[in-house]
């Protein structure tokens, strides 16, 4: 077996009694968040920037990484808080910033090039493709998604030279991170902002809305950390800010025990957080019912009593070699830790004795107290001259000083140049015309002659297009979209053989939820469209995503109309005006163990405890849960400056897909119960 190099193992703190927790219990890296746009908005945080400041020194000072969380969707509100926290963190001296959003990533490149940028397990980064557009951007790190199999996994890290992240431990979304929007629709409270209500831990079901179909267990993969790290993946993620710093600790102290091949208590863990038990579905693709799971009381119960009788994890200490020297000419004393650091304290010569001439030993004795500080003695060596004498105090200054110098030596911060923000000139696009119609189509029966004739693009699964007759091909090649799944985990060769021959027929464009596709894409040969996946949420982003010219770009879903009318626009977008849109985007399918795939027929949908009703839509890769109500908004187009209203078609009929454009094009309101989605809403 080749000598491979052992992951880090990153801990969450969502306060200083966690960060505490997750340093003493031998964690290598640690990551929180500050005041603004971090993905848990209601843990403690750090919200001071003296807090910020002590929690990075306090890591440096243990040898431990410190990663700040910056990984929300940023409104142009939020600009100027972002710019503040990107420069607080290269002051405090972060290792690297973990961010989701592309218009943070631009700032960060321009204000601290010198930081590192992780990208957060929110940019839904599930494929090499996308892993790879990343490194080329200057990302030098992705969590990868938690739906990745271990397979996949090592796909990625064998070929790509982004560093990999993977969560090992901790709470399972439903959703795939970063494509779930149900929190910001239903309650106004958007997880790509930082503020999930947990819609997916709610009750759902086919028949009896009290099940729990979209809860899944919680993950650990502790029982193959050793696989992980031989794959070369650099660091294991621990989940957990909101929760408890005994929950910390325990989960770094046995997860550090695994990767040392150590004895660690799986059932341990279990008892300290768990609901109805882990899974590893998705990393070893068993990907069934046995994955879903309810935190019950038993569980609570099993917690608590855990907790209270957990005792206080021992203080972490860092050993160092203590040599000195005491002379009539010159007293000093050196500190060396592992790392090499060297402390060295020196102060004038000691007195000449009177009476009681100072020995070794008492010396020893003396400087070796280090109880109070963060250090402890490994070897201790030195001299003093015959006939030398110095107070106790003296020998306590000494000490005091050696250890601050130390102190200072390892908290030293990595000098980051901050440079000045060259504000945006890109010019503005301007919208001359009233906007004009663009659809995305779940089938090909759908597409008729008159649906496509009032659209200028119409997007369908290049799977399926490929699959269409020449005679369609031929006859609205100029409009037909090609759509890269939102979603695909498999071999990316597939999509790239589908380019190649639907480009041979014709097509020539193709639409994108990441730049890593539309790579892909441009690779083939097409000229581009961004979908709402990429979460394109302000102006910084648009203009970092124009650079891809694409023909236009969707807004994110999250966006109101009055943030929308704000946004400086580089380039056409779109906004979803019309249909059912796909809160959720999962994996695991929520009725399998309910209902085979022979009698779903594609079909199912799930109830609420409000009689509301969420179609599924089935995928090749995934399945969406779809809006119980659609987007409806034909008499508000007047309000979005955008160039384009988008359609989504998913499971209406031919007749209907016209009869909506139509009413559409007459401004007519809708007959049936509708949504203006977050258009009409402040989505915090």
């Amino acid at each position: 077996m080749q000598p491979y190099t052992l992951p880090e193992i990153l801990a969450p703190a969502g306060s200083m009694e966690s960060l505490l927790a997750a340093i003493h219990s031998g964690a290598d890296a640690v990551y929180f968040g500050g005041k603004h746009l971090n993905a848990r908005r209601n843990a403690a945080n750090f919200a001071e920037d003296s807090a910020i400041y002590d929690a990075v020194n306090l890591c440096h000072l243990y040898g431990v990484k410190a990663y700040l969380t910056l990984n929300t969707l940023m409104f142009d509100s939020e600009r100027q808080q972002a710019v503040d926290e990107i420069v607080l963190a290269c002051k405090a001296g972060f290792d690297a910033i973990i961010a989701q959003d592309w218009g943070i990533i631009s700032l960060i490149r321009q204000i601290c090039p010198k930081m590192s940028i992780h990208a957060s397990t929110q940019m839904s980064v599930h494929n090499l493709a996308d892993a790879n557009a990343l490194y080329r951007q200057g990302v030098c790190r992705v969590v990868l998604a938690r739906e990745l199999s271990r397979d996949e996994i090592a796909h990625i890290t064998a070929n790509s030279p982004i560093e990999t992240e993977v969560f090992v431990h901790g709470a399972l979304c439903y959703s795939l991170s970063g494509q779930c929007y149900f929190s910001a629709f239903l309650g106004e409270r958007s997880g790509n902002r930082g503020l999930c209500a947990q819609v997916c831990r709610l009750p759902f079901g086919l028949k009896d809305p009290n099940e729990h179909c979209l809860s899944l267990k919680d993950l650990t993969l502790i029982d193959y950390v050793d696989e992980l790290a031989q794959l070369g993946v650099v660091s294991l993620k621990i989940e957990g800010r909101m929760k408890s710093p005994q929950y910390v600790a325990a989960t770094v102290s046995q997860f550090k025990n695994a990767l040392s091949k150590k004895q660690y208590d799986k059932a341990y863990l279990e008892k300290m957080f768990s609901r109805s038990g882990f899974t590893q579905g998705y990393f070893v693709s068993r990907i069934d019912s046995d994955m879903f799971g309810v935190r019950s009381k038993q569980d609570m119960a099993q917690s608590a009593a855990l907790e209270a009788s957990t005792a206080q994890t021992a203080e972490k200490k860092i050993p160092v070699d203590l040599s000195f020297s005491v002379s009539l000419d010159q007293v000093s004393l050196t500190l060396t830790d592992e790392d090499g650091n060297v402390a060295c304290h020196r102060r004038q010569g000691a007195q000449r004795a009177q009476n009681h001439p100072l020995t070794t030993e008492q010396v020893c004795s003396r400087l070796s107290k280090l109880g109070n500080t963060p250090f402890v003695v490994r070897t201790i060596d030195g001299t003093v001259q015959e006939g030398c004498f110095l107070p106790v105090s003296e020998l306590n200054d000494l000490r005091r000083g050696a250890v601050g110098l130390l102190t200072a030596q390892r908290q030293k911060r990595p000098a980051y140049p901050v440079m000045p923000l060259v504000e945006e000139n890109t010019a503005c696009y301007k919208n001359i015309h009233a906007p004009r119609y663009t659809a995305t189509f779940s089938h090909l029966s759908q597409m008729t002659d008159a649906a496509l004739q009032p659209l200028v693009y119409a997007s369908l699964d290049l799977f399926a297009l490929s699959k269409a007759p020449s005679s369609f091909l031929q006859k609205h090649h100029a409009k037909l979209v090609a759509e890269i799944p939102r979603v695909y985990f498999q071999d990316e060769e597939a999509i790239s053989r589908e380019l190649e021959v639907l480009h041979s027929r014709g097509i020539r464009i193709a639409k994108c939820h990441s730049i890593g596709r539309a790579a892909l894409a441009k690779r083939a040969g097409f000229d581009i469209i961004f979908g709402f996946g990429i979460n394109a949420a302000n102006s910084t982003a648009l203009t970092f995503l124009s650079t891809f010219a694409p023909l236009y770009t969707t807004l994110s879903a999250e966006l109101s109309a009055k943030y929308i009318r704000a946004l400086r626009l580089p380039s056409p977008t779109a906004v979803i005006g019309y249909g059912h849109f796909p809160l959720m985007s999962a994996r695991a399918c929520p009725v399998q163990g309910r209902l085979s795939c022979e009698k779903c027929n594609n079909s199912p949908s799930l109830i609420d405890r409000k009689a509301s009703r969420f179609e599924l839509l089935c995928k090749t890769d995934y399945v969406e849960i779809l809006n119980s109500v659609p987007i409806y908004l034909a008499e508000k187009k007047s309000s979005f400056p955008v160039t384009f209203i988008e359609f989504l078609f998913t499971k209406e009929d031919a007749q209907q897909v016209v009869e909506i454009l139509h009413a559409y094009e007459n401004n007519l309101p809708s007959e049936k119960a509708f949504t203006r989605g977050t258009y009409f809403r402040v989505i915090e």
